[in-house]
């Protein structure tokens, strides 16, 4: 079983669909109950750096490129685009139920606890 510490995951880019950078990963949520992760938490790029909008992206549709030590998701900009976007006073707030907006959004099912 492959393992990695989470700085590692940090900062690194998501790439969806053709290649195309969907932003970078800010954050990892991990359930606490199995230990896995269960959101990367990915910022957009915005014209001058980050967008400040935060983008919950269930594990469940990343993998990780172990050849290329890249993580992607089958997305196209526009879908990604399109996916519910927080900024980080909503991302920490469990008021926002953004795990349940995103896994819906996304198709997935997901008992995350933030």
């Amino acid at each position: 079983m492959p393992l990695t510490r989470s700085k590692d995951i940090l900062d690194q880019d998501l790439i969806g669909e053709g290649g195309a950078k969907l932003g970078v990963i800010r954050e990892t949520f991990v359930d606490l109950d199995t230990g896995r992760i269960e959101f990367l938490v990915v910022e957009a790029p915005g014209l001058l750096g980050g967008s400040g909008k935060y983008h919950p992206v269930p594990w469940a549709v990343v993998r990780y490129d172990p050849m290329a030590k890249t993580f992607h998701a089958d997305l196209s900009k526009d879908r990604f685009k399109g996916s519910p976007a927080y900024d980080r006073a909503q991302i920490s707030s469990v008021d926002y139920a953004w795990d349940e907006q995103s896994s819906r959004y996304f198709d997935v099912s997901s008992d995350v606890r933030v």
